[in-house]
């Protein structure tokens, strides 16, 4: 009897390193939609930290506006006094970037006050402070233009945002309706 060679054929091997495969791609998708999510919320944390601050900066100026206290003596000469027309607001001095950069004569910086009852580890502290302007309107309005910057908002030379996020709100303010 002659011994005939046989050759085993397995597909254990072939199936192992494709399950194998598969299962490395399927770890790093997930790790890829992991890091995506964490971005994502990361843009929205940073987005509502600027939407805050531009909201607490219109809310200080719009005071500085209608409240008679003197401590808004200094802010009310930052007030811009050409008087702007109410169909020409994209005119306003808060269209111009030079009119945002630090130590611009009109512009005013909101620095909130921290509560000295809770302790300094516990307060969010502002990597930029939100700024805003006000510039007189006719029939004895105010428009008043705030800017808010994330904490990791980074603008370039030209005060045009390059990094983080940034938020503008406008409020047109009538301090006194007047009487017909």
């Amino acid at each position: 009897m002659s011994m005939r060679s046989h050759h085993e054929q397995g597909i254990v091997l072939p199936m192992a390193l494709i399950m194998l495969v598969i299962i490395s791609l399927a770890g790093l998708l997930a790790a890829r939609n992991s890091a995506t999510h964490e971005q994502f919320s990361n843009n929205t944390r940073t987005t509502q930290v600027a939407r805050q601050s531009a909201e607490a900066a219109l809310r200080f100026c719009e005071s500085a506006v209608t409240n008679e206290d003197p401590a808004f003596n200094t802010i009310r000469t930052n007030i811009v006094a050409t008087e702007l027309e109410p169909d020409k607001i994209a005119d306003g001095v808060w269209n111009t970037n030079s009119n945002w950069a630090t130590g611009a004569s009109n512009l005013i910086t909101y620095k909130p006050a921290f509560d000295p009852h809770v302790q300094q580890a516990a307060q969010t502290r502002a990597g930029n402070h939100p700024t805003c302007l006000i510039q007189a309107m006719k029939n004895g309005r105010y428009l008043i233009t705030a800017r808010g910057l994330s904490n990791d908002a980074v603008v370039d030379r030209d005060n045009r945002l390059s990094q983080g996020s940034e938020i503008w709100l406008q409020s047109v303010l009538t301090p006194e309706i007047p009487n017909h």
